[in-house]
């Protein structure tokens, strides 16, 4: 089986493509391919994933610790007794 394969994409989306890697290869300094451009569309796809698990799980720490830290009427220490042994 050969390493490389052909994909059909549009003329429009092809454009966008080489603009792309044209934007990346400004910032890097040398010619980029147009594998290297989707291979970085791809990562950062990944990267924005892996942000909004962590965010979220951020985001859900901080809910449970309010409610932990809610006051619940009916659960204070003054509300709680010693049991009496010596009623049986």
């Amino acid at each position: 089986m050969s390493k490389n394969t052909t994909m059909k994409v549009s003329k429009k989306t092809l454009k966008k493509l080489h603009k792309l890697a044209g934007e990346i290869a400004a910032e890097k300094g040398r010619r980029v391919t147009l594998e290297e451009a989707i291979l970085l569309l791809l990562e950062e796809k990944e990267k924005k994933k892996n942000d909004m698990i962590l965010h979220k799980t951020d985001e859900d720490r901080k809910e449970l610790l309010s409610l932990l830290e809610m006051k619940i009427e009916g659960a204070g220490p003054e509300d709680f007794k010693e049991y009496d042994f010596d009623d049986l």
